[in-house]
């Protein structure tokens, strides 16, 4: 483990460079910020390491258009990358006050549900947070992550290639089965590990 000190010029690219001269198997870079230090993960993939990194993007589709703008070209990430995983952490619901609630019309229709509920609809319930004094009457208590993963199939590759849109990727990859932020979110509010609100809130 190394800790980036920009001060005396230990940046991630620098530190990526030096750790290379050691041959190892896997490396993880805290986070890509600029070209210099994407060029060098990218080589450091096609030379058989197993590199894990982080970009800052709004979903998975996006990191990989990313890559383009840092002037990577794109046959390079089609060759460097295997998958792209988007994740958010939202606020747990606290146990000690956990409370089961039967949602508003509006909630399902929000939800893309409600057709089909069909009669069940006044059945069907969701979890909330009351409010005590173990999670300081937030109703929440922990956090936990969602995510959506884009794995790089010839199709996806092949419209990296071509530099479509995050847009266009992203829709290629829901054809496929793909579950969005919203999607992983909503599991998780159903299954009663998280509110529909804080979902929401992290991935609108």
């Amino acid at each position: 483990q190394i800790q980036i000190k920009p001060k005396i010029n230990l940046t991630f690219a620098n530190a990526l460079r030096s750790i290379l001269r050691q041959d190892p198997d896997v490396i993880m870079v805290g986070e890509i910020r600029d070209t210099e230090t994407a060029q060098i993960a990218v080589q450091a993939a096609l030379t058989g390491h197993l590199v894990f990194s982080t970009l800052h993007t709004n979903d998975a589709a996006s990191a990989l258009t990313r890559l383009i703008d840092m002037e990577i070209e794109p046959f390079l990430i089609s060759s460097s990358v295997m998958g792209v995983i988007a994740q958010r952490l939202v606020r747990v619901i606290c146990e000690k006050c956990k409370e089961e609630y039967v949602p508003g019309e509006d909630v399902l229709r929000g939800l893309n549900i409600e057709e089909k509920l069909g009669n069940n609809k006044d059945k069907f319930t969701l979890f909330r947070g009351a409010g005590c004094s173990f999670c300081k009457d937030t109703g929440y208590y922990g956090r936990t992550s969602i995510y959506e993963l884009i794995v790089l199939d010839e199709e996806i590759k092949s419209l990296v290639v071509s530099k479509a849109s995050s847009n266009v990727i992203n829709d290629a990859a829901l054809k496929k089965g793909m579950k969005t932020l919203k999607d992983c979110g909503l599991e998780k509010a159903i299954q009663g590990i998280t509110t529909i609100g804080e979902v929401l809130r992290v991935a609108g």
